[in-house]
């Protein structure tokens, strides 16, 4: 092999090791929420939204939230595989951080109507996507 040869094979090399570390270690932000209604004790509807933020949170002046910081173990080979797949998981964490819920009764006549909504409102986090390891991160505004 030649001089010029092995000094790209090596270059080669330490460029795949740098977009394999990109590609598995990097954070990706994100928009998240979710809504879940109930109607007379049945679940009606459920909604679940991940989608990637089209500004990066350093523009925006977010920070994380060292309070609000989840670590889930997996064993998925995407980040995306990871999203789709331990949806439970992730809103374990989100639970745990806090929910909205609104619960509208009525009775009329011994007649009991009601439809409950919980809901996590449109919330920016941050996924550090590790082999075996994710850890989700909570984005809020600087305060000043």
């Amino acid at each position: 092999m030649s001089y010029w040869g092995a000094i790209l094979k090596n270059k080669g090399i330490l460029i795949l090791l740098i977009l394999g570390f990109w590609n598995h270690a990097w954070a990706s932000e994100y928009i998240f929420s979710y809504r879940l209604s109930v109607k007379n004790g049945i679940v009606s509807n459920e909604k679940y939204y991940f989608s990637r933020a089209m500004i990066h949170s350093r523009d925006l002046k977010y920070t994380k939230n060292p309070l609000r910081t989840c670590e889930i173990v997996h064993n998925t080979k995407t980040e995306k595989q990871f999203l789709q797949e331990y949806k439970q998981d992730i809103l374990e964490c989100f639970f745990k951080w806090g929910v909205k819920l609104e619960d509208w009764s009525k009775n009329l006549n011994h007649k009991s109507k009601s439809t409950t909504y919980l809901a996590i409102p449109a919330t920016r986090i941050e996924v550090l996507y590790a082999n075996e390891v994710a850890v989700i991160s909570h984005l809020s505004k600087e305060v000043k």
